[in-house]
This record gives structure tokens, C-alpha cells and sequence, in this order.
């Protein structure tokens, strides 16, 4: 049966057929521009996301700022009744371009239409044939459940004049043959994929947003933690007052936030049923799941039927590609129905995660039965799949996985088995958990002794011997690690293959650290073979790892970078992209970037070496914030870049690394408090520093840890008690051919010897720096000399000491470190009357400063603010509460006219250099 359109005279909600008014902080999104200019040869675009994705506002913005002609419909259910739904179809159109349709209104009016096919056969009759290109947008089409407009959008759309484009804004796939749409190329589409935030639009959204700075880390991970849903984080930028709120709300997230359940509360309501609501929670376990892991864990025999019922309804499943087979909950909602799940007394959530392992063990999927079974706390699945697939974890680097299963079990259940006691063992290796290798092998040892024979045993022997040569090496005793990996190597590994290829990654390691870099990079190379051979992927990208950090110490950068090139493209043909250990390999691609000065790719690797080891844990994120510390530096963002030392100075306290990690982390402390004057700090790191020994120097990060205390000598002015520590450290490095070290302690030489006013001595160890460079392609070595540099390295040029490759590259630096924001100097005025009068009366500053007079505390927070101190810091440094610096800084924004941090910053800027003499 089909509805009279009865007629009648309406009135209208003006709002209704009215563009969207934009809101608050709206970002441009010209990725959107392309896709809107396409739809002129397909019709339709429909775009189709959840709830909180911006479809309407970033539909009205594009549009608008195209200059786009749009006719605007906001649906709302009442618009189900089709007499109301045309009559605001018409008058849509008619509003947004008068002329269009003025016949088919008054014939709605007076007499109305049979039906609405009727009513469109009128109205494209009377629509001109040729006109400029017009989008009619249905906002909120979700809303509309009546058949007979379904099937009037159908015929809209096999009729429809070439220039009028459809859009339709919705939770839901519509049901109007968008199948056979997409099959036919009729329609373009916009998702929630596409809608959602990118890390560069929510840092353009917040840097608008917020009156405080955020890291760009803090950014990317608020964006992966909430998948770029808007919504959530315009509520951060609402609820979060400082940085600090801003980190703990995101970090939250991932448990939930009440807010949140109370946006899904509202949007589920009432509309569940108990089976729906109960698959929601059932499934809610499953990170991903087809129809045969929802049916089996939520025991439905028709988990199809409910899957597509609840994808209908617009809730939060996303597909997880093209296939429509694979399905997830976003991470938001998931939490939500956890947290659901948690306060049901009709669910058993550990029978459900049993359930789970066994379903995915059936679908060969071992990683994921193991996640289920430590989720349910039973030891009898955990030991029967890590005896199938324990050594494939352990060779793929799941050394998390490997440590929940694990910690699952009993000790003695462990001991009884070779290979659960070596996975044990080199799990807590991993961990830097020494003292719980060595009490794991011991245990094992005496267990063993009882019913293995002498030539098993003999041979588990030399297994735990390798897991007790990596801890020799991460104690830095080479020469017992040599012995004990010798010792792995004498007999085939019976218990845990890769074993053998460990023992001869710790020779090549034992090598590098004794200086013998040429027969490390050999040993590295077998060990390379050895893996591909045994198909262990964590030892392939390791012992790439290693080749790329001896090609470093040799002074060999762009081979260190080729070599990383090659693991890239390892871990990309394997499908690698979750192990570990690409941090590593990201780490130490961002140390090369950061020398060589390319800092936007320095902080992209170490960003993304964070995000591969978001799960393991903050304390695996020192290599990383050191680099982001660096880039901060490297470009005057000294607020970051505090935190970011704030940060390190907590993680080194609260537990232990290798001297590699200390030593790196250190040198960038030392450079930051060098930079701000700040010798308290420095004399404070001299007490409690780790000891040096210069004979002992042969590597890198020995180097790096006694070069540190020079530094920190030459930062106090001691130069007299560094140079004994750089003169000793230039002979070991000469000796085992560590060139980046030698072109580093040229460097610091040449400072020393300016700071003793020994010129002729300053200008050699520079020119021998610049000479090295040309083979390392070292800058962010020299640039961390600071304004020193630049007097040194005009004096090269001034005496012509230098030409060629050396004498461009000192330009190069010259200009570099000229463009370098020197910290010492962003605070270093304490503006008292007679100085801000000073500004006053001066003839190019703004007439705003004259008339709307900032007080004396206004102008000293805004001094701060230009050092890049945050708000908690300002509040620190002038001993006054966060809330008083806040009330100060609103007032300060309202004089001056300005909206956020950046025009505070700039404005500070042009003020401040008139009396600084910038």
C-alpha cells in the first residue's frame, strides 16, 4: 500500500533546511575535496559513519568552503510520514535555489499527490534539466524507516537531473540498493575511517582547542587509543586543563570513561533485547571475530543474523576490511561492554575466554587461544599450547605473550620441562631480570639431573648456557659471555632450536663491546644466515640491528642506513609489522635521522617505536622520549623538552637499564641543562653518575658514559678535569677504529680547548671533526656545541683553514645553529616597572599594549610563556597556584585580543626582542 501525500499548509523549522552552523575550533579537511568533486558523475554520495564522527559538520564545511550549492534536509522520525518528508524535500530545494520547484510546492499545498512517486514524477518534471551542480543532503537518513521513502529514494536516484547530487548522511547502510550502487559505480562513500581524526588534524584541532602545549606523542596516542572517533576528543580538549589531565584521560581510556558509558547508555537505551544485548557481551572478549567465533562464544546459532542486526542499528562494529567476514568493536565501546560484561551475575567470563581459546586453537590460531587462556586462568591449555607453539612464539618475539602464559603457570610445572624453562629464562633475560634467570636454570638444573640422561642433560646445559651469555652481556662481561656462548655452540639445540643462533648473536655482540668491530660485523652477518635458516624472524631483525650499530660506530652512517633498509624490507615481506623488535630498528633509524639533522623523520621513527611498544609498558620507552627530547631541543620547544627530561629522569629512577640507555639518556639530560644554565642539575648528576673507566672505552656507549662527564665538566667550566677524560677516550677510539666517537670527542676537544683559550688547539680538533663529518655526515653532534660553534667555526673560516666538502659543511652548521632557539636566554628577565615602560614608550609597539595595559605580573607570564614554560611550570617558577596563573592568563588573552598559546608566543616574541637586542 502506498501513502497519500495529503495536502495542506505546513509550517517550517527553519533549522531543518538550513546548513549546519559550524562550531567551535572547526578544522579544514580539503581531503574531502576530491571525493566531492567525483560525485558530479556518480549521484550519490553516501556517507555513513557512527555516532560523533563529524558527518554533518565536515559535509556543511567542505561544502561551504567549495562554495558548493547545497539544499539541506535534517531528518528527524516524524519525517517518516511522507506527505511531511516531501513537503520538506520541496521546500529544501526551493529554499536553496528559489525557482526550482514552485509548482510541485503549491500543488502540495492545495491538493497534495497519490503518492510519493507522484510526488517526485512532479517534482523532477518541473526541476530544470541543465543548471549548476546542487547537493541535496538527508541528514541523519538513519532515522527514516518508512518503505515508501526507501523506495522514493530509488527513484530519486534513476531520475535524478545531471547536476543534482545526492548525499546521504547516516549511522546505517541505507535500504536503497546500495549493493547494486557500489557494484554499478554509482556512488561514492565516506566512512568512519576516512571521517575520523588523523594525527595531524587532531593536532591542528587541539593547537586550536587547548591554552596548553601537547606532544605530538601525547596526540598520536590520544588518536590510536580512541581510533580518531571525534567525539571523544573534543571531550579530552573540553575536560582536560593541562597536559597532565590530558595524558591520565587518555590513558584512561582504555579501561573506559564514564562519560563515555553514559553517550552509550543514551545511544543503546532501550533497544536492545536480551539475546542482542547478551551476544554484545559475550563477543565483547573476542578483539576480532567472524560469525564462527560469535556463535561460539556467544552460543548463538545464528550469529550472522544478530551481527548484521546490530550493524544496522549503527553501533560501534567496524568491519576490518573489504570481505564483510572479519568484524571488531571499537576499542571505546568494547570497553563499554566490558565493563557491562563485569557487572552482569549471568555471565562467567572466564568460561567465555575458554570458550574463545578453543575456537581460535580450531581455527589455527595459536596467538590468539594463548591471549584466552591466560584470560582464563587455566594452566592446562597454556601448557598444551606452548608445548605445540611455544618456539614459534618465543622465534617471533612474543616475548609478552610468552611472559602472561608463563606467569600462568606453577614454577614446578615449569622446571619439569627443558623448553618452558628456557622460555622462561629468556623471557626474563628480556626483561633485564637476571637474578630470575639464573634461580629458573638452577631450578631446572636440579629437577633435570633426576630423570634426564647424561647426554640430554649435557645438552640442556649448553641451551641455558646461551640464556647465560646474553646475561653476561647485559652486565657487560664479554669475556665470560664468550666462553658461555662458545660453550652453546658445541652441541645441536635439542629443546629451543634458535638457542644456537642466540649464543652466536651474543659472540658478535661480545666482539662489538671489546672494539673489535670488523670481526663483530663478520660474526653478525653469520648470525643473520643462522636465522633465515632456522626462519627465526627476532634474530634476523636483530642481527640487522647489530650490523646497523657497528656501521655507526665505524663512522659508516649510510651503510648503518642501508642496512636498516634491509630489515625494513625483511619485516615487510614476513608481515613483521608486530614484533618488538622493530622498535629497536626504528630506535636506532631515528638516532641516524637526529644526526644527520632530519629531525621530522628522527621523531616519526621514535613515535612509531612507541606505538610499537605501547603494550609492553612506559619503561620500554627511554631510547624513545631521548630522541623526542633531542628533536625538541634541536628545535626550541623547551617546554617539550623538559617534560621530556622530566620523564627520563623518573624512568632511570625507577629501574634499571643497560649503560647503553643511561649513557644516551644522560648526554641528552646534560645537553638540556646546559642549554638552560641549570649547573645545580649538572652538579648534581656528578654525584651519583655511573663510573668510568677509559681503558675499558671500547664501544660506544662506554665512550658516550665518560664523554658524559666531560661535558658535564665543560658545562661547569672545569675544562681542565675533561680534557685527561677526552685525550683518554681519543686514544681508545683511534685504537678500535670507533670513528663516530672520535668525531664526536674532536668536537668536545674543541670546545675544551676554546674554553681554555687555545685557539690554534680548538680550531685543529674542529677541523678534524669537519673532516670525519664528511664520511659520518655528523650534525647533530656539532649543533649540541650550541652558540660555540658558531664563533669556532667562523674562526676556520676567517684563518681559510678549511675548503671544499669541510668548508660547506661549516657554513651549513653556522646557519643551522644560528637558526637554534637558545634556552639560556628565554628567561633571563625578570621585567620589573622600569623595564616594561621601556616597552611602552617605544614607537613600534602595538597601540593594543598602550591602551589595555598589561600588569606587572601579566607581562612576567607572558615572558615565561615565550620560554615555553606550561602553566604548572609558570606556576612553579613564580611560586604562585596553577589556578592564579590561569586567572592571569585569561585576563592577559582578553586585553590583547588573542585566543590561544601560539598568538600569546608571538606576540612575547616581537616584544621581548625589542629590549633583548634579538
Amino acid at each position: 500500500m502506498t501513502t497519500t501525500v495529503e495536502p495542506g499548509q505546513r509550517t517550517f523549522i527553519s533549522a531543518k533546511t538550513l546548513s549546519p552552523q559550524a562550531p567551535t575550533a572547526l578544522i579544514s579537511r580539503e581531503k574531502f575535496n576530491d571525493v566531492l568533486h567525483e560525485t558530479n558523475s556518480v549521484g550519490l554520495l553516501l556517507v555513513q559513519a557512527p555516532a560523533g564522527y563529524g558527518k554533518t559538520t565536515t559535509l556543511a564545511e567542505r561544502l561551504a568552503a567549495l562554495q558548493a550549492d547545497s539544499a539541506w534536509f535534517r531528518l528527524d522520525a516524524p519525517d517518516n510520514d511522507p506527505a511531511l518528508f516531501a513537503a520538506y524535500l520541496a521546500h529544501a530545494l526551493e529554499e536553496a535555489r528559489p525557482g526550482t520547484c514552485p509548482q510541485t510546492v503549491k500543488t502540495l499545498s492545495d491538493t497534495g499527490f497519490d503518492n510519493l512517486q507522484a510526488f517526485l514524477t512532479h517534482l523532477l518534471a518541473e526541476m530544470p534539466l541543465e543548471a549548476d551542480p546542487l547537493y541535496l543532503v538527508l541528514d541523519d537518513y538513519h532515522l527514516m524507516t518508512s518503505p515508501e521513502i526507501h523506495d522514493a529514494i530509488r527513484f530519486l536516484l534513476r531520475h535524478q537531473p545531471g547536476y543534482l547530487v545526492l548525499v546521504l548522511l547516516t549511522r546505517t547502510a541505507p535500504p536503497i540498493g546500495v549493493a547494486q550502487l557500489r557494484m554499478q559505480g554509482r556512488m561514492l562513500e565516506i566512512t568512519a575511517r576516512d571521517l575520523g581524526f588523523d594525527a595531524d588534524e587532531a593536532q591542528h584541532y587541539f593547537e586550536s582547542r587547548l591554552r596548553y602545549e601537547v606532544s605530538r606523542e601525547s596526540i598520536e596516542r590520544a588518536v590510536r587509543r580512541v581510533e580518531g572517533w571525534i567525539s571523544a576528543l573534543q571531550l579530552v580538549a573540553a575536560h582536560a586543563h593541562t597536559s597532565v589531565e590530558f595524558n591520565t584521560m587518555v590513558e584512561q581510556f582504555e579501561d573506559g570513561n564514564q562519560f563515555i558509558f553514559d553517550y552509550f547508555d543514551e545511544l543503546i537505551g532501550r533497544q536492545l533485547d536480551t539475546d542482542a544485548l547478551g551476544f554484545l557481551l559475550r563477543t565483547s572478549i573476542l578483539d576480532r571475530f567472524n560469525a564462527f567465533l560469535a556463535m561460539r562464544v556467544a552460543g548463538h546459532s545464528d550469529g550472522q543474523a544478530l551481527l548484521n542486526q546490530l550493524i544496522s542499528r549503527g553501533y560501534f562494529v567496524m568491519a576490518l576490511d573489504s570481505s564483510g567476514l572479519w568484524f571488531r568493536y571499537h576499542p571505546l565501546f568494547s570497553a563499554y561492554l566490558r565493563h557491562l560484561l563485569a557487572c552482569s551475575a549471568q555471565e562467567n567470563p572466564r568460561s567465555l575466554h575458554q570458550k574463545a581459546c578453543d575456537a581460535w586453537r580450531e581455527m589455527g590460531s595459536p596467538e590468539d587461544a594463548a591471549r584466552h587462556a591466560v584470560k582464563a586462568q587455566d594452566p592446562e591449555r597454556i601448557v598444551s599450547l606452548l608445548k605445540q607453539h611455544g618456539r614459534s612464539f618465543f622465534t617471533e618475539g612474543l616475548f609478552t605473550l610468552l611472559q602472561q602464559c608463563l606467569d600462568a603457570l606453577s614454577p614446578a610445572s615449569i622446571a619439569d620441562e627443558p623448553m618452558l624453562t628456557l622460555l622462561r629464562a629468556w623471557v626474563a633475560q628480556s626483561q633485564y631480570k637476571s637474578d630470575e634467570v639464573e634461580q629458573w636454570l638452577a631450578a631446572a638444573e636440579a629437577k633435570l639431573k633426576e630423570h634426564l640422561s647424561e647426554d640430554d642433560l649435557r645438552s640442556v646445559q649448553c641451551e641455558f648456557s646461551a640464556v647465560r651469555a646474553q646475561v653476561a652481556m647485559n652486565f657487560g662481561d664479554s669475556h665470560t659471555a664468550l666462553g658461555l656462548a662458545t660453550d652453546a655452540l658445541e652441541q645441536e639445540a635439542r629443546f629451543l632450536p634458535t638457542s644456537k643462533v642466540a649464543a652466536a648473536s651474543v659472540m658478535g655482540e661480545a666482539l662489538f663491546v671489546e672494539g673489535h668491530l670488523k670481526e663483530a660485523l663478520a660474526r653478525m652477518q653469520e648470525t643473520e644466515t643462522l636465522a633465515r635458516a632456522h626462519g627465526a624472524h627476532q634474530n634476523v631483525i636483530w642481527a640487522l640491528c647489530q650490523q646497523s650499530e657497528i656501521s655507526v660506530a665505524m663512522g659508516l652512517l649510510q651503510k648503518a642506513y642501508n642496512v636498516q633498509e634491509r630489515a625494513f624490507q625483511y619485516a615487510e615481506e614476513h608481515h613483521l609489522h608486530h614484533l618488538p623488535i622493530l622498535e629497536f630498528l626504528f630506535r636506532i633509524r631515528s638516532q641516524v635521522m637526529w644526526e644527520w639533522h632530519h629531525l621530522e623523520n628522527a621523531e616519526r621513527c621514535a613515535l612509531q617505536g612507541i606505538e610499537i611498544l605501547e603494550a609492553q609498558g612506559e619503561r620500554w620507552h627511554l631510547q624513545s622520549y631521548t630522541t623526542l627530547a633531542k628533536v625538541a631541543q634541536a628545535r626550541g620547544r623547551q617546554t617539550l623538552c623538559a617534560d621530556y627530561v622530566q620523564k627520563i629522569q623518573k624512568m632511570l629512577a625507577s629501574g634499571e637499564y643497560h649503560i647503553d640507555w643511561v649513557a644516551n639518556s644522560h648526554a641528552t639530560m646534560l645537553s638540556f641543562w646546559d642549554a638552560v644554565r641549570d649547573r645545580d642539575a649538572i652538579q648534581r648528576w656528578l654525584t651519583a653518575a655511573p663510573e668510568y673507566t677509559i681503558d675499558d672505552a671500547t664501544n660506544h656507549f662506554l665512550q658516550c658514559n665518560a664523554r658524559n662527564w666531560a661535558r658535564a665538566y665543560l658545562s661547569l667550566e672545569q675544562p681542565e678535569k675533561a680534557r685527561p677524560i677526552l685525550e683518554g677516550l681519543q686514544q681508545v677510539a683511534e685504537r678500535t677504529g670507533l670513528q663516530t666517537d672520535l668525531n664526536r670527542n674532536h668536537i668536545a676537544l674543541s670546545h675544551l680547548y676554546w674554553q681554555l683559550e687555545n685557539r690554534d688547539q680548538a680550531l685543529h680538533h674542529m677541523r678534524e671533526a669537519l673532516t670525519l663529518a664528511s664520511t659520518t655526515g655528523a650534525v647533530g653532534s656539532f649543533l649540541r656545541l650550541g652558540k660555540v660553534l658558531i664563533n669556532v667555526l667562523k674562526g676556520l673560516i676567517s684563518d681559510q683553514l678549511i675548503d671544499g666538502m669541510e668548508l660547506q659543511r661549516a657554513e651549513r652548521l653556522i646557519q643551522l645553529s644560528q637558526q637554534q632557539r637558545d634556552f639560556s636566554r628565554a628567561i633571563r628577565i625578570t621585567l620589573d616597572e622600569a623595564i616594561i615602560q621601556d616597552i611602552i614608550d617605544r614607537p613600534d609597539v602595538p597601540e593594543l599594549i598602550r591602551t589595555s595595559p598589561l600588569t606587572r605580573r601579566e607581562w612576567q607570564i607572558l615572558s615565561l610563556i615565550h620560554a615555553g614554560l606550561s602553566n604548572d611550570q609558570i606556576a612553579e617558577h613564580l611560586k604562585v597556584a596553577a589556578t592564579t596563573v590561569k586567572t592571569h592568563i585569561r585576563s592577559l588573552y582578553q586585553k590583547q585580543n588573542i585566543t590561544h598559546r601560539s598568538e600569546a608566543i608571538e606576540l612575547a616574541r616581537d616584544l621581548l626582542s625589542k629590549i633583548q637586542g634579538e
